[in-house]
């Protein structure tokens, strides 16, 4: 998965790529690498989160929606 991260002191996200898991414990923002790296960015200096919702086990991206 890829995300971006804006910070409220940048006008630029921040991409970071290959991440394996984005989760938050107690006030930091925790992006797992797929690599086993975490990086930890406390949540006050975070604006928002965006991240690319690709296929995956779950989704109905692929799913015909029947007609009622």
């Amino acid at each position: 998965m890829e995300i971006e991260v804006i910070f409220h002191s940048s006008s630029t996200p921040k991409k970071i790529d290959k991440v394996e898991a984005l989760y938050t414990k107690g006030d930091l923002l925790c992006v797992q690498l797929e690599e086993g790296l975490i990086i930890k960015y406390p949540l006050l200096n975070i604006f928002s989160v965006a991240h690319y919702h690709g296929y995956h086990l779950g989704t109905s991206q692929n799913v015909k929606k029947e007609k009622l």
